[in-house]
């Protein structure tokens, strides 16, 4: 009885992750564009972009279907792909 007590709770305490709601954060809504942008646009977008990436870093930790991390690690590529090309549109109005 108390080995199958044992696990039970085992199991349990192993299974609550898995059903756990990860959270995938929004996208940021618009990237400034860089060759019209302010130095101080550039740095905002840099801070939401940078507190995106670590949203996602952490859902991407949480989530177990692999499906919805490959979906979540392509997002956060296209994402910072267009911020850098913002970045270098910026650098080469410098």
């Amino acid at each position: 009885m108390k080995k199958s007590v044992s696990l039970l709770v085992l199991w349990a305490a192993c299974a609550v992750p898995a059903f756990a709601d990860c959270a995938k954060p929004s996208s940021p809504a618009s990237i400034p564009d860089g060759k019209s942008a302010s130095k101080e646009e550039m740095l905002a977008a840099k801070k939401s972009i940078d507190e995106f990436k670590r949203g996602m870093e952490e859902y991407m930790t949480c989530e177990r279907i692999s499906s919805k991390v490959d979906s979540a690690q392509a997002e956060l590529q296209r994402v910072a792909d267009r911020f850098n090309e913002q970045v270098r549109a910026f650098k080469a109005k410098g």
